[in-house]
């Protein structure tokens, strides 16, 4: 997952990269709400991203950050393997380190190695990418009201426009967002198919605005 994730990130450069600006984009269902959405969340001060895989629904990744008054950015990436093997990211003004199974290492700030973020340039997984969204790659929307009020926005994207952009073999590209009978957003779901086969996850988000501490796992444990 953690590479399809980065295929997604690097889907939204190459958007970038394409002159979108001189194309014309189109008039989906829930447009709207998805755009202020994505756009509430690039300033964001804190929060969580939880990825469930909804195959064999669990959450298997997890990413939450949090910047200081300074505007230097804290975070933590998790993630369980298939294998149960666990491994996390963490970064703060101080150092870098990682978990791997057993195994921990740390860079320290200003050596070689050390990674880190600040608002001038956040994580990309901080600034609502997560939530994928690319007005100029679907091919159709759909909206579907919910029972309890709430209404479901589906983007069908057009794999041939990404498998051009980025050689990828996809077959299947579909997008979900969810939003409450009070506009809120709940979560966002994503499947993608190829000829290795097909992964769903859901991603929830929580804490935003709120985070005061994020734990580091390789000091914790």
């Amino acid at each position: 997952m953690k590479k399809i994730l980065a295929v997604l990130l690097l889907i939204c450069v190459t958007a970038a990269m394409g002159g979108c600006s001189i194309k014309k984009e189109y008039d989906l269902h829930g447009r709207e709400q998805v755009e202020a959405l994505r756009e509430s969340a690039k300033g964001w001060q804190s929060g969580r991203y939880l990825l469930t895989n909804l195959d064999t629904d669990v959450m298997n990744q997890a990413f939450s950050f949090m910047y200081d008054g300074d505007g230097f950015q804290t975070y933590l990436y998790e993630k369980i393997s298939d294998e149960g093997n666990y491994y996390a990211e963490f970064s703060d003004r101080d150092a870098f380190w990682t978990v791997n199974g057993g195994s921990v290492s740390v860079c320290r700030s200003g050596s070689e190695g050390y990674v880190s973020y600040n608002m001038d340039n956040p994580h990309p997984y901080s600034t609502g990418d997560l939530l994928f969204y690319e007005n100029l790659f679907v091919k159709s929307s759909a909206e579907l009201p919910r029972e309890d009020g709430g209404v479901c926005y589906v983007y069908y994207y057009n794999t041939d426009k990404i498998n051009e952009a980025l050689g990828t073999s996809l077959t299947e590209f579909v997008t979900e967002y969810v939003f409450g009978a009070d506009g809120g957003f709940e979560y966002f779901t994503q499947r993608n198919t190829d000829a290795d086969g097909s992964i769903s996850y859901r991603i929830d988000i929580v804490d935003t605005d709120s985070l005061t501490e994020i734990e580091n796992p390789a000091v914790t444990s």
